[in-house]
């Protein structure tokens, strides 16, 4: 199977202990915040070419599904990234019966479009069934010129009530939902153990944290159409749980910084207030290694379109054979990771 670089397959990774209940989620969501499609006059409008791309056919549950891309895009304005969007993204199966459609509208504002949207489409299989990820990259035109600003999102199609549909939103750890089969685990509990059950499959999502990538896990169940998050941690804060930080691999892309050195507060822990951080210099030639990530993470849904929402985003660094977590925009962009968008 062709791995696409947004997502690989994985083991799973530690959960929160105690009973996990995953049950079919809600295959609706609000109308996603899209700029609508103006009227526009006869001369924008012969300017624009329609264009397509194929991916699959892709074989689920005996079926082969084809996804379908339509493309819009301005034929003077040259190879710039906001000259095509997406306009719609179609599956159909092998018969050519359209069975989903999602359309994007546009806006054409001074020979451009105003937000470009674009999509990769794959297969993702494991023991539970296959189903299609498709990750979309929205880039608009930022207030500062020749800025372009960037947002990924993502829809998963599995199996549900025997239909080849959007899966939702990634139901939380240790939240139960009604109705459906339910997919779960019964973890290793603080008064014992007790076995696994229904071990559903685990992917991982290849997520933007505006300075470098996480590897988002997820648990899916593709025959059910049963999706939720892969991991969830939490601690004892004044006699009750609430959620922390989760490792996860990263995946950086180092540039250099201009200056001669940098300074790095070095912490021990990805916690600010677990003592005091040790200022570290970084050298322009400094040997720089990524070692792992950690943040907190939910899920946001808008229009059948998932979002990953990190919070408390660390990262896991050796510099120079010291190691230590650092966080914050400053520590990241001294590093070599400054604030920036996700690859296309």
């Amino acid at each position: 199977m062709r791995i696409l670089p947004f997502l690989k397959n994985s083991l799973f990774s530690g959960a929160l202990a105690g009973f996990l209940c995953l049950c079919v989620p809600r295959l609706s969501g609000e109308p996603f915040s899209l700029p609508q499609q103006p009227s526009t006059s006869a001369t924008v409008q012969s300017e624009i070419e329609d264009a397509e791309q194929h991916a699959g056919p892709f074989a689920i549950a005996g079926q082969n599904y084809t996804v379908v891309l339509h493309e819009k895009r301005l034929a003077k304005t040259g190879a710039s990234a906001l000259a095509r969007t997406l306009a719609s993204v179609e599956i159909s199966d092998a018969a050519g019966n359209a069975i989903y459609k999602k359309t994007f509208p546009y806006t054409i504002e001074q020979d451009h479009f105003q937000r470009n949207i674009s999509a990769s489409a794959q297969l993702i299989s494991g023991k539970t069934g296959a189903g299609i990820v498709i990750r979309y990259l929205a880039q608009t035109a930022a207030p500062r010129a020749s800025a372009i600003q960037a947002q990924e999102f993502w829809q998963l199609f599995g199996m549900a009530n025997g239909k080849l549909a959007p899966l939702g939103k990634p139901a939380p750890i240790g939240v139960g939902g009604g109705g459906g089969p339910a997919m779960g685990v019964v973890m290793i509990a603080s008064n014992g153990a007790v076995s696994m059950i229904n071990q559903p499959d685990t992917i991982e999502i290849r997520a933007w944290t505006g300075y470098f990538s996480v590897f988002v896990p997820l648990r899916v169940d593709w025959n059910h159409g049963g999706l939720a998050q892969g991991q969830r941690c939490v601690e004892m804060f004044a006699g009750a749980l609430r959620d922390t930080g989760c490792d996860m691999r990263v995946e950086a892309v180092r540039k250099p910084p201009a200056d001669e050195f940098a300074f790095v507060r070095f912490f021990s822990e990805a916690n600010e207030n677990m003592g005091i951080p040790e200022h570290v210099v970084v050298q322009k030639d400094s040997n720089v290694e990524f070692l792992g990530a950690s943040a907190i993470m939910t899920w946001s849904e808008n229009s059948e379109l998932i979002q990953p929402v990190l919070s408390d985003v660390w990262l896991h660094v050796r510099i120079d054979n010291r190691a230590g977590w650092i966080h914050g925009e400053e520590d990241f962009a001294a590093v070599g990771l400054p604030a920036g968008s996700p690859a296309p």
